[in-house]
């Protein structure tokens, strides 16, 4: 068990304002890991959240084959876990999170089931007037860590954009079950924020969320950072 009675009581509490279903897709892999390939937490991340789920009757979890569902092939994931968070019955795949959302991203991960379940995200209206600048696609990618407070923050910032543009991919990323793909954008703290689009763009730390707004406007639209 990953949460105690008495935090089963919390979160239960918690997603009482959800108003409507939400569904988490975990995709996962088994058998012999292929070249290159970084495999987190799968175990421990599907146990989490089918304890989650089991609290409100607005939530439900399907897992998939990371390498045979097509819809996994169409949006080219290649890490697993990866947990997509979206309305039920709807087609979003643009908010996402890579590994097990435990310690300070456990409160991302409620924060996201709340946003998607009322549809309330409390990004300011001309943030979300301007973000409609994101005409290309923009992947946001939110390094983080279990321990870090201000990561949250960082992750929810680039959720909220996803959530008002379809243009813009956000993934959150436990960077210690991912060393390569950290290594690979040199990611050395937390939270460290890559924008890649037609240029990239990097945010380090947890800042307001006007600041990842003009960071993805500026990356779609190719201005070097």
């Amino acid at each position: 068990m990953f949460l105690d009675e008495k935090i089963q009581a919390q979160v239960r509490e918690m997603l009482a304002p959800l108003q409507n279903p939400v569904e988490l897709v975990v995709f996962t892999t088994s058998g012999i890991e292929l070249p290159g390939q970084e495999v987190g937490l799968q175990d421990e991340t599907l146990g989490l959240l089918k304890e989650v789920v089991a609290l409100n009757p607005n939530l439900s979890l399907e897992q998939r084959s990371l390498h045979a569902d097509p819809e996994a092939q169409a949006l080219g994931l290649s890490y697993a876990p990866t947990i997509l968070l979206r309305e039920k019955g709807s087609q979003r795949n643009n908010i996402r999170f890579l590994g097990l959302p435990a310690g300070y991203e456990f409160s991302t991960l409620i924060e996201t089931l709340l946003m998607l379940g009322t549809g309330e995200t409390k990004l300011g209206e001309k943030s979300q007037v301007d973000l409609q600048k994101v005409t290309s696609p923009v992947r946001m990618q939110a390094f983080v860590t279990p321990t870090c407070p201000y990561c949250p923050q960082a992750v929810l910032a680039t959720y909220k954009l996803a959530y008002h543009n379809p243009n813009v991919i956000a993934e959150g990323v436990e960077a210690s079950e991912f060393p390569q793909l950290s290594r690979r954008y040199n990611i050395s703290g937390v939270p460290d924020t890559i924008i890649s689009g037609a240029t990239q763009q990097r945010i380090l730390g947890g800042q307001p969320d006007r600041v990842f707004v003009e960071a993805a406007i500026k990356a779609s639209a190719g201005v070097v950072a």
